[in-house]
């Protein structure tokens, strides 16, 4: 079946689909993609998922806070994987939690 009319091109959508799998993020940020709208727009939101996971990656080698930085992390990983299938689709819609924050920081301009 061929793609919807207003859906991104492949290569688009791969690129985007790099801002959320943590250091990849740096590939999309380098090329000159990163202008293209669609693609700025996972940038801010994979830029926002990746300080959360380090941040919650932080909490986990605190002393008797492992288990809790372990719940956070995978929480993490369930919005990066959430941002990831959406790139794929070829849809921009904000992540749940975190759109507040994505909304008022926004690097990718």
């Amino acid at each position: 079946p061929a793609p919807a009319p207003d859906t991104p091109p492949r290569k688009t959508r791969l690129l985007a689909a790099l801002c959320y799998l943590n250091v990849l993020i740096l590939i999309p940020a380098c090329c000159k993609q990163r202008h293209d709208a669609f693609v700025k727009f996972h940038l801010n939101q994979g830029l926002v998922v990746l300080a959360l996971a380090t941040v919650c990656a932080c909490v986990g080698f605190l002393p008797h806070c492992s288990e809790l930085g372990l719940t956070l992390t995978l929480l993490v990983d369930a919005l990066s994987l959430v941002g990831l299938v959406q790139t794929l689709r070829g849809l921009q819609t904000p992540l749940p939690l975190i759109w507040r924050i994505t909304k008022s920081f926004h690097p990718f301009t």
